[in-house]
């Protein structure tokens, strides 16, 4: 090899090191950067509890934020931290916790709490815990949470003489009053819908004493008579009885359907609570339990915060996590009113029990659903994203709405295409992410080298033959 090719080489080289060392080093600008979604509203209060702790707290790398759609938040997060951008601390759906754990992601907290002394977990609901560790360790700590629940209109049960709903209903109850409460126009269109329980069609699955994964959470096994019955049920809410609309029907949104006083009931979470309160007229719409199945299963989202295995700055970002989950933090996690603090201080006082967002709602339903909830909306392992099972019971909803398979047909091809994809991932090594960026950068300087070595052989050919 020519001594040009040799100084090439070594360019390379040096040039790789650099980009390794650059994309491993601290952020350029010297932040601790914090990932979250949510909704505008959720990013505002995000922003000015940043805002304050930057102030008040004079880190030595301030916090910054990084702000992404909900909707693949999770493979946003892998595709960063292949790219070795992995956000120093990070908010989380606590469903996908296992996931990241077995990917070598988070940072074992369980050290930092142990040796705080101005750190109790004690301090916290105790139902959200248990969600926070994966085999007995701490890699998250609980934020916020929500239940979901049963919104309806007062003004709409009290036209038609009915009792408002409670923790004695069942889908059969539900069923009736829907049928009651929904409208049509003379001719025959339906101008106010009873109920809309689409957010909870997982739900139904584990009130009807069904599973979307097995106890071990490794394999799915949704295809079962209990599964089964739980989404006829939700589909013939809207194609046997009328008293709903399917997911087909793009155009109606659930949320101004309900404060256009055109739907009487729907399932949905705390995060709409103050927008349902102050886009209708006061003392309008209230809350209650999810109607049972065979058994009494709510259904709990749970939002932790996590601290990166990569960050280079892991002190730090311990001091912003537990500013983030102490009083000051959760105060102002509960102002807003779209989520429900972790800490028992707070969530037992007037100031969630009688929140100023949504005074006349019976927000100790919240609460009291928690301890029948499993989680929402789905339990997970380390081998399946939320986002892959929640595509994959819509995409089996969907064939049956259009008449492509029954719901038992539909759930069997859903089975077969999650276990597909946690074998693939079961095969997968639980490899840190960095050895894959390390060996993507060194292929690519072998593949330059190897392009210029036959580069330079056939010009030195053509010269010989010339």
């Amino acid at each position: 090899m020519s001594r040009r090719i040799l100084i090439l080489c070594s360019v390379i080289v040096v040039l790789t090191a650099a980009l390794f060392s650059y994309l491993t080093s601290d952020d350029a600008s010297h932040y601790v950067v914090f990932s979250t979604w949510g909704t505008a509203t959720e990013v505002e209060s995000f922003q000015r509890l940043i805002q304050r702790y930057n102030d008040t707290k004079k880190p030595k790398h301030r916090v910054k934020l990084s702000h992404g759609e909900q909707y693949q938040y999770t493979e946003r997060l892998l595709v960063q931290a292949a790219a070795l951008g992995f956000p120093d601390v990070i908010h989380l759906d606590r469903m996908d916790l296992p996931l990241l754990v077995r990917k070598g992601l988070l940072e074992d907290l369980t050290p930092f709490v142990d040796r705080d002394a101005s750190f109790d977990p004690g301090v916290f609901l105790p139902q959200l815990l248990p969600g926070c560790t994966v085999g007995g360790r701490y890699y998250a700590l609980p934020h916020n949470f929500s239940t979901l629940v049963l919104y309806y209109n007062k003004d709409h049960f009290d036209a038609e003489g009915l009792t408002y709903p409670d923790s004695t209903w069942t889908w059969t109850t539900l069923l009736r009053a829907a049928r009651r409460l929904t409208r049509s126009n003379p001719d025959g269109k339906i101008v106010r819908y009873g109920c809309l329980m689409q957010i909870a069609h997982s739900t139904l699955i584990y009130q009807n004493g069904g599973s979307v994964l097995n106890e071990g959470l490794d394999s799915c096994v949704i295809a079962s008579p209990e599964s089964e019955g739980a989404i006829q049920f939700a589909v013939d809410l809207s194609e046997k009885y009328h008293v709903s609309w399917n997911m087909l029907s793009q155009n109606l949104q659930w949320d101004d359907m309900v404060a256009g006083s055109r739907l009487s009931m729907i399932a949905n979470g705390r995060w709409i609570a103050s927008w349902y309160a102050q886009s209708m007229v006061p003392g309008t719409i209230d809350v209650a339990p999810l109607p049972r199945g065979i058994l009494r299963k709510g259904a709990a989202t749970s939002h932790v915060m996590s601290v990166s295995s990569q960050s280079t700055k892991k002190e730090e970002a311990w001091e912003f996590l537990k500013f983030l989950v102490s009083e000051e933090g959760q105060r102002m996690v509960n102002q807003g009113g779209t989520n429900i603090p972790a800490l028992r201080s707070i969530v037992y006082s007037d100031e969630f029990l009688h929140h100023p967002t949504t005074p006349t709602m019976n927000n100790q339903v919240f609460l009291d659903e928690l301890r029948f909830s499993v989680g929402w909306p789905f339990e997970l392992g380390p081998y399946v994203s939320g986002y892959t099972l929640q595509s994959q019971l819509e995409l089996a909803t969907r064939r049956v709405l259009l008449g492509e398979a029954t719901v038992k047909q539909s759930l069997k091809i859903m089975e077969d295409e999650v276990n597909r994809n946690m074998q693939t991932q079961r095969d997968v090594p639980a490899s840190k992410p960095f050895v894959g960026s390390v060996m993507f950068f060194l292929c690519a300087a072998l593949f330059i080298v190897a392009s210029l070595s036959v580069r330079n052989f056939r010009r030195r050919r053509r010269l010989r033959e010339g």
